[in-house]
């Protein structure tokens, strides 16, 4: 540029000011950090729905076990502690049955499945009444 040449300046300049770029990024990163957040928990909430999950299949897999039986005046209470989610040894579930009499020919069954979450004791239990020896 030649020294005596003048630079001048329209009103219309286009481009980004430093304050307008901050703000943009400031926008940004909060929009990015809420997205972290849903998808922390969306991770979280998909882990928990499948430990319920998992705790009722055992449920009603033993429930179905137990009605199976021809005879249930030979079944009696149990518990199953430390399985996992096929019944193995080495889990998180605790699993235990009731049968109970009521008069000669009724009975009810109920199964609870119960684990730790944290602090929190969660279980799930499901019962069904039968009539006469079977179900």
């Amino acid at each position: 540029m030649h020294p005596n040449s003048k630079t001048v300046f329209s009103g219309n300049q286009s481009g980004f000011s430093l304050v307008e770029l901050l703000i943009a990024m400031a926008i940004l990163a909060l929009a990015m950090l809420a997205a972290g957040s849903m998808q922390f928990n969306s991770i979280r909430n998909n882990t928990s729905g499948n430990i319920i999950t998992q705790a009722h299949m055992l449920a009603k897999g033993k429930m179905e076990e137990l009605k199976n039986t021809r005879d249930l005046t030979t079944i009696a209470s149990g518990v199953e502690n430390g399985i996992n989610a096929e019944g193995q040894p080495g889990g998180i579930y605790d699993r235990s049955w009731t049968v109970n009499n009521f008069g000669t020919t009724a009975r009810r069954i109920t199964v609870t499945v119960q684990w730790n979450k944290g602090s929190q004791t969660r279980r799930i239990s499901i019962s069904s009444n039968t009539r006469g020896n079977g179900v």
